[in-house]
């Protein structure tokens, strides 16, 4: 199975700095797809949230990096989700570690996809998404936040991230892949402002057949959003199956 792939992070028209990170890396040896696409949003409220995005970001290059020469000949599938969740749950450790040890507050939302031959698997802490685009649009995360009464309003405030505690609780799922699909990971920034019906459109009108038509999509859709008035930063990961 073959896939087409973009990814971009920007800093948008009103923060001073991005605290997002968006990574995507893929190789196909004898046709069995294997990639990665993986958007971590830091926490605003916290004034170095990059930290913990920059380090999970590196480290999910890292395990690909690492798994890309053995995976299919000397790691099958099972294993290969399993050291994953291994990493990832590492990687937290030591986001909590770093904020123990410098007595600062970090952390970042992690929304990660893994294609693997003819399969999906999602693993997802915080409040980024993942969409899946076919002849609809469908969330296939969950939204990890809770809604207190502040003042007489309601906020939503984020119930889960990286770093967050020692021991991390996190969403997962798997589904098969069919061709004509698109995932599209983000941060909120990308998500609160997008109206549905102009991605759906769009997605449909391209019928993206390259690395850089999938990229062209995200500029679009980035720039849609700021044009909307978007003040955060801004990040995703577009992938479509061939």
């Amino acid at each position: 199975m073959k896939k087409y792939a973009g990814c971009l992070s920007v800093k948008g028209n009103y923060r001073e700095k991005n605290q997002d990170r968006a990574c995507c890396l893929s190789s196909s040896k004898k046709g069995i797809l294997f990639a990665v696409g993986c958007v971590c949003d830091g926490i605003g409220s916290f004034a170095q949230s990059e930290i913990a995005a920059e380090m999970i970001r590196v480290g999910i290059e890292r395990w690909f990096l690492g798994m890309e020469p053995l995976y299919p000949e000397n790691i099958d599938e099972e294993s290969l989700i399993d050291d994953l969740d291994m990493t990832i749950r590492e990687l937290n450790e030591l986001i909590w570690i770093y904020r123990k040890e410098n007595g600062i507050d970090i952390g970042c939302t992690m929304s990660l996809l893994v294609l693997l031959n003819e399969k999906y698997h999602v693993f997802h802490v915080g409040d980024s998404k993942i969409l899946l685009i076919d002849d609809r649009v469908s969330q296939i995360t969950k939204d990890e936040v809770s809604v207190v009464e502040r003042d007489g309003k309601l906020k939503t405030l984020l119930a889960n991230f990286m770093g967050k505690v020692e021991e991390l609780w996190m969403n997962q799922s798997s589904g098969s892949l069919v061709p004509g699909e698109t995932f599209l990971v983000g941060s909120d920034g990308l998500f609160k402002r997008l109206r549905e019906d102009i991605l759906f459109d769009v997605i449909r009108r391209k019928n993206v057949q390259s690395d850089t038509e999938a990229e062209d999509v995200l500029k679009y859709l980035i720039r849609n959003v700021m044009e909307m008035g978007e003040k955060d930063n801004i990040s995703g990961v577009l992938v479509r199956i061939a």
